[in-house]
């Protein structure tokens, strides 16, 4: 059976301003603007996740920070 509701995939809204860190958290807790995180901002991210007790998210921050290979 198919279902009749249309699947959407989550997107970073389009105020969503990168070189605010809030409006880039805001939009992490929202499950997008992956995009978003950087080098000059990830460190302040993990913080405010961890302050905010978001341990997930502090996690997938540290993560994303970690070298590969």
């Amino acid at each position: 059976m198919q279902s009749t509701l249309a699947q959407t995939v989550p997107t970073t809204p389009p105020d969503t301003d990168a070189s605010d860190l809030d409006s880039v958290y805001q939009a992490l807790l929202q499950g997008v603007g992956h995009e978003l995180v950087t080098e000059a901002n990830v460190d302040a991210l993990i913080s405010r996740a961890e302050a905010g007790n978001h341990p997930v998210l502090a996690a997938e921050l540290r993560e994303w920070r970690a070298p590969c290979g």
